[in-house]
């Protein structure tokens, strides 16, 4: 059985609450990683921390006042974070412990799937069961051995035509899909596309997987038509969220000029506040652009924000505020005032301070009664 290394990113202030985190992750079968345990006297601390960095499997922080003034924790939570585009993995779990909001974190992490915790035993339980949940939802059980193992058909044509997309080259990544495109028949059914879309079963390790990925969303830019619901789903569903992540992609980018292409049931799965960051984060990106022309999807977000679980109700409130700050005038203003009534009955400070900031940008925005233009 695989033991997994969990680096614990903490401020000083903080060590009691990270060695007690500790004990509980070692309790649970966990490998945990905190300086003053595993850096010795004598040993080179950089050379120590870049070490228990390089190896670790999840990436802790500690949030606090303390923790986001602390010129060491932003070095290691810098390096985690460029971990995780290296790995093309999420790695960073935040928890706060103390009154710090969403909005004092660094702002590449702002948007993570966050969670509050106390400071206490209690706390670092729920912590432990929470890297325990996302361990369990990695796709660890998703090991296929080789292609031929998955039954990826591998084409020597594809292979060639997407061999030179790096991971963020989309230029490249253009060019091949424009390539594919050329291929399509008149009966418009592109076998090389086809035969492209099985590549996202290569393994999660295979460097053809994410060019495979980057064709696939510019090639969805190319041709709407030819990207079907069903591999909508068959991506939605996968195990690899790089995966997941490339579905909610292309909905994000229908959203700007496609947006009754997107399934709004695939598109709720994808954005739901416990996925990883960067399939969530996509997702709900084309649920905001969409609530212009669809009134009905700001119903999703008051939806969530009346959640029983508060780590989702912060999210939903996170991204209403994030709506109210670009286009105040699409949500109607006695709604969001009774929902900022109910958060102040509960309390939820950490939603409701969102709020109150949407609120605020709600009332002042300018509003027109009925349709812009025509009779």
């Amino acid at each position: 059985m695989k033991v997994h290394r969990i680096f614990i990113s903490h401020s000083s202030v903080d060590r009691e609450f990270a060695n007690l985190v500790a004990a509980r992750l070692r309790e649970a079968d966990m490998e945990p990683w905190v300086d003053n345990e595993n850096i010795l006297v004598g040993d080179d601390i950089l050379d120590s921390l870049g070490s228990g960095l390089r190896t670790m499997d999840l990436f802790v922080l500690i949030v606090s006042e303390a923790s986001l003034s602390s010129s060491w924790v932003e070095r290691e939570l810098k390096f985690a974070v460029w971990e995780e585009v290296r790995r093309k993995q999420a790695l960073v779990l935040p928890f706060i412990i103390d009154e710090s909001m969403i909005d004092d974190l660094p702002w590449y992490i702002r948007n993570a799937h966050n969670r509050r915790i106390s400071r206490d035993a209690s706390g670092a339980d729920s912590l432990a069961a929470a890297l325990r949940e996302a361990i369990d939802k990695r796709p660890a059980s998703y090991k296929p051995k080789s292609d031929k193992d998955i039954g990826v058909q591998r084409d020597t044509r594809v292979d060639k035509i997407i061999r030179h997309v790096g991971l963020g080259d989309w230029e490249s990544a253009a060019h091949a899909a424009l390539e594919i495109v050329r291929a399509t028949p008149v009966d418009g059914r592109n076998q090389l596309f086809h035969t492209l879309i099985d590549y996202i079963d290569l393994h999660e390790d295979d460097d053809l997987l994410w060019s495979a990925l980057h064709t696939i969303e510019c090639y969805a830019e190319l041709a709407p038509p030819q990207v079907d619901r069903a591999l909508l789903i068959r991506m939605a569903s996968h195990p690899v969220f790089s995966v997941r992540s490339a579905a909610a992609s292309i909905c994000m980018r229908w959203a700007q000029f496609a947006p009754d292409r997107i399934p709004i049931d695939i598109l709720l799965k994808l954005s739901a506040y416990d996925e990883d960051w960067y399939v969530e984060r996509p997702a709900n990106a084309a649920l905001k652009t969409m609530a212009r022309s669809v009134r009905e999807v700001l119903s999703i977000f008051f939806a969530r924000l009346r959640s029983q679980v508060a780590d989702e109700r912060a999210h939903a409130a996170y991204d209403i505020l994030e709506i109210a700050e670009k286009e105040p005038e699409i949500i109607d203003r006695e709604i969001i005032e009774t929902e900022t009534k109910r958060l102040r009955a509960l309390p939820d400070k950490q939603a409701l301070a969102s709020l109150l900031k949407a609120v605020d940008l709600v009332r002042s925005a300018v509003y027109m009664n009925g349709y812009k233009y025509g009779l």
